[in-house]
């Protein structure tokens, strides 16, 4: 069976035509809401997709800052919150040009990120002093239960196996963690988090 026709959730077959753009079909899974596009992109395109993904321009990277506060505020205070301590270890998914990651590192924590775009790499590694992986979490050989926190911001719905993701997220949080989602759309992520052994907080 074609993987375009099956969700990628709940692996049911029946879905309704909600949207075309160009080449691409959005569809919606009758069984469990969840929304993918079709055809599903592949792997390889999806990380060239996002080779010139974030802006390189100063001025549009100041803008991309100033963007991202309220979200950066409102997250850094909710992780002060649920973690009960004066700092720990943070993992940020997807972090873009390190401004989070900037914020908890001011706050004491000890940060590190992935970003697989090179202006976002580079800013982040070269301009913040914070340490960043260049490829997908996936492909990592990070240890087993190492951050007390994994933030990922605007990221699952980009990437093209949300639940092999979500579970390496898992493995590598300390029990106790917390992983900390945020996505554009109101489709039924949560539902991929069941059976999950570690806090969660969930924002679109």
């Amino acid at each position: 069976m074609n993987e375009d026709c099956s969700c990628i959730l709940c692996h049911g077959t029946n879905s309704t035509l909600l949207h075309r753009r160009d080449r691409w079909r959005y569809v919606q899974c009758r069984n469990c809401g969840l929304v993918w596009i079709v055809p599903r992109p592949s792997v390889a395109e999806l990380a060239e997709q996002y080779e010139d993904y974030l802006p390189v321009d100063p001025g549009e990277i100041a803008e991309w800052d100033q963007m991202m506060m309220p979200v950066i505020h409102s997250s850094t205070h909710l992780i002060k919150a649920r973690s009960g301590t004066d700092g720990g270890r943070l993992l940020d998914i997807g972090c873009g040009f390190g401004f989070f990651l900037r914020e908890m590192k001011n706050e004491g924590w000890e940060v590190e990120g992935v970003e697989i775009s090179p202006a976002g790499n580079r800013y982040t590694r070269d301009r913040l002093n914070i340490p960043v992986y260049d490829q997908p979490l996936e492909d990592l050989e990070i240890a087993d239960n190492v951050f007390d926190v994994v933030t990922l911001f605007y990221v699952i719905e980009h990437v093209h196996d949300p639940i092999k993701l979500l579970t390496e997220v898992n493995r590598i949080l300390k029990p106790g963690g917390f992983i900390l989602l945020r996505w554009p759309h109101s489709t039924p992520i949560v539902k991929l988090l069941g059976p999950f052994d570690k806090k969660l907080d969930i924002y679109h």
